[in-house]
């Protein structure tokens, strides 16, 4: 058996608790155990999150829907003037989302097609 290199240490783990260990949260723990509790208790009400200079309504925009997802609750997202706000999506506001990704789709390919795109040949 060969020797390890010297400052490096080799270590077996189970598979599953590698998984876990390789999408660790890219964010404070404390943060999003808190998020993460807030999407969990999500209810009739709406919750609005005031944000400081550190972080933007994007990133925290992008870190809700990313934990909504990994909980498998559907929320709903806006930006407010110095936060977000969300609450838990209806079949209304999924309805509406599809309404609109369909319509910039639609656009976003007509556009493609006036610039002289070429058309793909079926098989």
């Amino acid at each position: 058996m060969a020797e390890q290199p010297p400052g490096i240490e080799f270590e077996d783990i189970p598979l599953e608790q590698a998984r876990h260990m390789g999408r660790g949260p890219r964010m404070e723990p404390m943060l999003y155990d808190t998020l993460r509790k807030k999407i969990q208790s999500l209810s009739d009400d709406a919750i609005r999150i005031r944000l400081g200079p550190e972080i933007r309504p994007e990133r925290m925009k992008k870190y809700l829907l990313r934990i909504a997802h990994d909980l498998n609750v559907p929320v709903t997202v806006r930006r407010v003037p110095d936060g977000v706000i969300f609450w838990r999506s209806s079949d209304e506001d999924r309805h509406q989302a599809q309404e609109v990704a369909s319509r910039l789709q639609g656009a976003r390919h007509k556009r493609s097609r006036a610039r002289g795109g070429r058309r793909r040949r079926g098989s």
